[in-house]
């Protein structure tokens, strides 16, 4: 039998336990005595082999004549129908063997030779769709040669179609619940809080109910070879039906992707253990005992994403912390964990109890097992960990000041959305702003001077430390790592969306925390937003870059007869719809506009605005116009432009966050300019002005200087 790297002695205990003498056991394959049903049993009930083959003969083969005269003596038409297609699969090495395609045409030389001398059809060669498999293993100078029972790998259940992103092989999954001994008695639950698409919950369950793995296998998916025609594999599989057993385990799993959870719940229904499982949304911070979840005899089965696997944000120390952490809880439960890099179990901060290590999918993966509230190492760390460690004292302290510092902010104004702390420390490069009940924490990526071994573990002391400090859960902190701008998009897309409902002075906005590094309020204008509620009634105004249209939406509230936005993106413009609703706003008595704002301000412009909002981006370009726009290089024209949409007597607030930006001189010339950039600026943001503000009034020739 065919087996995965390293778990040769788990194939073995499976074929003992069927009654069957095991003679021989070799790194990936496993030989074992008995009849061609019991073969066809072990290929029902294995959970970790991958293939099983009926060993027609074997022999020493020390050259390839050696190995032409075992194939040859194998009565091949006794054993396949007339014309039947097959496919050779080679494994193992023999000194003799340059390339396995030559031992595979050895076969079929043998095979077609056999069938040319009884006059019967040849059999065709069918890499893709064979009716039949067969097998040679080389290994210590000797060749087997077999039929493989089955067409496709043992991993194959019926159940899961497609596994999404990294899935868990089933075999594996029954490889690691092997180790584990999950069934060594009947637990009260069990849980995965990263379920993906469920694999370790259904071969959890599976084995608990003791249900052959192969009990969904049509006998198409057999190889089609005269022995299948002594074999009833209807009655093998009723049979092994009649042996399965009640589920008195809740089995319950976790994911943060929609789409896992419906891929999951699809093949959970497929197995048919529709009401044995449940999966919703939630991660590792939902991992926590409640009134229907209890305490007791459980296991927590994670396989959390490792490598190039997929994490929600980029710090996947902080999410095997943050495991390590939540199970903790679980006091007389287990916690098992299979990944490929070791140093990510060692984020988690337990001593394993067991470890095995495996070859799968090229990979060298590490299973661990954690007694939860046994390990005097954990409960060391528990008790130290109750207070603050100093390395993170200093943040914390600096939290509290900027908090005092915000007391007049936070009385004048109505808000629950503002910045605490912006990179004060240099060793805690990270902004750290709230938004209603949640914490946005962006870290601008660490030189590379710094040890990225340090970074990461004071990556895990602001995830830990901070919200407990700010009084927020921990699963309520959303931890993202943030490149300054090189010319690259502000909006580039990301995880699922995270939306939180924010206030401020009366408006009402919707953020997205997860999808794109902005997420939706520029914090920073919140002064201009004031100035037009309070400055705006009867005018007409155009908000250009209009963005989610927060400041669109200040000048509605704000009386404004009309409200124009204009953005490129029908993302974004919808968004800004959302916003008008959300504040009693109907968008229908509102305009907005999808257009290159470039092309558009220049196409024709009207005398329609008396205040015109403009608030640039950095730097844009679309594949749509071979127009770009460098906001230092270009926001004279720009300005120009624009000013040509202004009514007489109005004017334009201008503002940009480029780093280091310069008004050119000549806007003079053109314009009468006021500099609101130090009143534009809240306390939430006095450490560094994140933005420059200009009202700008177009000069009429009795203004223009002589």
């Amino acid at each position: 039998m065919g087996t995965l790297l390293a778990t040769d002695d788990l194939v073995a205990d499976e074929l003992t336990a069927r009654g069957l003498d095991v003679k021989g056991r070799a790194l990936g394959w496993v030989t074992a005595e008995g009849s061609l049903r019991d073969a066809y049993e072990s290929l029902l009930w294995t959970r970790v082999g991958d293939r099983v083959v009926w060993v027609l003969d074997r022999d020493e083969t020390p050259t390839a004549d050696a190995f032409r005269s075992l194939v040859a003596r194998i009565p091949w038409n006794s054993l396949l129908y007339p014309g039947m297609s097959v496919r050779v699969d080679v494994s193992g090495k023999m000194h003799w063997v340059k390339d396995t395609r030559f031992a595979g045409q050895l076969v079929m030389d043998a095979i077609r030779d056999q069938a040319d001398a009884a006059g019967r059809p040849r059999p065709e060669y069918d890499a893709a769709e064979p009716a039949v498999r067969v097998a040679v293993r080389f290994g210590r100078g000797t060749a087997d040669i077999g039929v493989t029972l089955n067409l496709t790998p043992l991993n194959q259940r019926g159940y899961r179609t497609e596994g999404g992103v990294a899935p868990l092989r089933e075999t594996l999954a029954q490889v690691m619940i092997a180790r584990l001994k999950v069934d060594a008695s009947v637990p009260e639950v069990i849980i995965d809080p990263c379920c993906g698409s469920g694999t370790l919950l259904i071969e959890a369950a599976m084995r608990l109910m003791n249900r052959a793995p192969q009990v969904q296998r049509p006998a198409s998916r057999l190889s089609k070879w005269l022995g299948l025609e002594s074999i009833s594999w209807t009655e093998l599989v009723a049979d092994a039906k009649s042996q399965e057993r009640p589920l008195h385990t809740r089995c319950v799993g976790y994911d943060i992707d929609d789409d896992a959870i419906a891929r999951a719940r699809e093949n959970i229904e497929r197995a048919g253990l529709s009401d044995a499982i449940q999966v919703t949304y939630g991660d590792v911070y939902d991992l926590t005992p409640t009134a229907d979840l209890t305490e007791g005899t459980g296991w927590i089965l994670a396989n959390p994403p490792y490598g190039t696997r997929l994490g929600r944000g980029q710090d996947l120390p902080e999410l095997y912390f943050t495991l390590g952490e939540r199970a903790k809880q679980w006091a007389g439960s287990q916690l098992g964990v299979i990944t490929s890099e070791p140093e990510l179990s060692q984020s988690m901060r337990l001593r394993p109890k067991k470890k095995w290590t495996m070859q799968a999918g090229g990979q060298r993966l590490t299973i661990s097992q954690f007694v939860l509230g046994e390990n005097p190492v954990t409960e060391a760390a528990d008790s130290v960990q109750s207070a603050p460690p100093e390395a993170v004292l200093g943040l914390l302290n600096r939290l509290s000041k900027n908090l005092d510092k915000r007391a007049k902010l936070l009385k004048e104004n109505v808000i629950d959305c503002y910045r605490i702390y912006d990179a004060d420390l240099p060793e805690f490069n990270v902004v750290i702003d709230r938004f209603g009940d949640y914490l946005h924490i962006q870290e601008y990526r660490p030189p590379k001077t710094i040890d990225p071994k340090k970074a990461s573990e004071r990556r895990q002391l602001i995830r830990q430390w901070v919200p407990k400090h700010l009084g927020i859960p921990l699963k309520n902190a959303v931890y993202k790592e943030r490149f300054r701008q090189t010319g690259a998009t502000q909006y580039e897309k990301g995880d699922a969306p995270l939306w939180v409902d924010v206030a401020e002075n009366g408006l009402n906005f919707e953020v997205n925390l997860t999808t794109y590094t902005d997420v939706g309020l520029f914090l920073d204008h919140r002064p201009l937003r004031r100035w037009l509620m309070a400055e705006c009634k009867g005018l007409h105004v155009l908000n250009l870059f209009c963005y989610t249209g927060a400041l669109s939406v200040a000048a509605a509230k704000g009386f404004a007869r009309t409200v124009t936005s204009v953005d490129a993106s029908n993302t974004y413009l919808n968004w800004a719809e959302d916003h008008f609703a959300k504040n009693g706003l109907n968008p229908k008595h509102y305009e907005f506009l999808r257009a290159n704002i470039l092309e558009w301000i220049s196409d024709r412009p009207e005398p329609l605005y008396d205040l015109i909002l403009l608030d640039p981006p950095t730097f844009s370009n679309t594949k749509a116009s071979e127009i770009t726009l460098d906001i230092q290089r270009d926001h004279l024209q720009l300005l120009l432009d624009t000013s040509q949409w202004l009514m007489p007597g109005g004017s334009i607030y201008f503002s940009s966050n480029a780093r280091g930006f310069q008004l050119d001189p000549a806007v003079g010339t053109h314009f009468r300019v006021e500099d609101l950039t130090n009143r534009s600026i809240d306390a939430d943001f006095d450490r560094a002005p994140p933005h420059v503000l200009f009202r700008l009034w177009p000069l009429v020739p009795s203004d223009e200087p002589h």
